[in-house]
């Protein structure tokens, strides 16, 4: 007669959690869980990493370390973004321009890739391209003063700057002066912008 002892082994020898497809199955879905919940960790401190290479103007690694983060997560701007920049810092400007217009695949709302690509289309003289980005950040408005607590660069009224000199740079003068009015509205402190638009009604 079969023991108690003797049932529970051989219902343990016949479970489906002792088979090796079973058990692999199991311990791959268990890596998988944990770098799900790890990756967000490791992708912020790969940026972290690039942050640090670009500071030291080590684009090289800038690249490997923005690759890995999109490796593992494909949507961050953040990542896109450096990218871009090392790209443009060794003057791939192709790359530049293809990574940063990813960026903004990714989220047309980003501010930071279409300075970034703008400025990269202006480098190149191409001016009426570099005022369609530059347009949309006018578009998407001032930060808010929390934004500008935590970044003090204001990519708004670079826009409007950049706008105004590429509009000059168009023979655009009716649109340059309206870019320069609204740079005094926003900002009716900057003793530069109104310099810029005594200058403008004199042509």
């Amino acid at each position: 007669m079969m023991s108690d002892d003797d049932t529970i082994e051989n219902m343990l020898a016949d479970s489906w959690l002792t088979k090796p497809r079973v058990r692999w199955s199991l311990s791959m879905a268990f890596i998988i869980l944990i770098l799900l919940v790890l990756k967000p960790v490791i992708v912020d401190r790969l940026i972290s990493r690039a942050e640090v290479y670009t500071s030291n103007n080590q684009f090289n690694n800038v690249e490997r370390e923005c690759r890995k983060a999109i490796f593992l997560d494909g949507d961050n701007i953040r990542a896109w973004n450096l990218l871009g920049n090392a790209y443009k810092c060794r003057g791939d400007l192709t790359n530049a321009i293809d990574t940063y217009l990813n960026a903004i695949n990714i989220n047309p709302g980003n501010k930071v890739a279409h300075f970034k690509v703008a400025m990269v289309y202006a480098l190149e003289e191409d001016y009426n391209k570099a005022i369609q980005h530059f347009e949309l950040i006018r578009i998407l408005g001032p930060e808010s003063h929390e934004t500008l607590a935590h970044d003090s660069f204001s990519y708004y009224q670079a826009s409007l700057k950049m706008l105004s000199l590429c509009y000059e740079k168009t023979g655009q003068t009716d649109k340059m002066n309206n870019i320069i009015r609204d740079l005094i509205r926003v900002h009716p402190e900057n003793q530069e912008d109104k310099d810029l638009i005594r200058l403008s009604s004199k042509k």
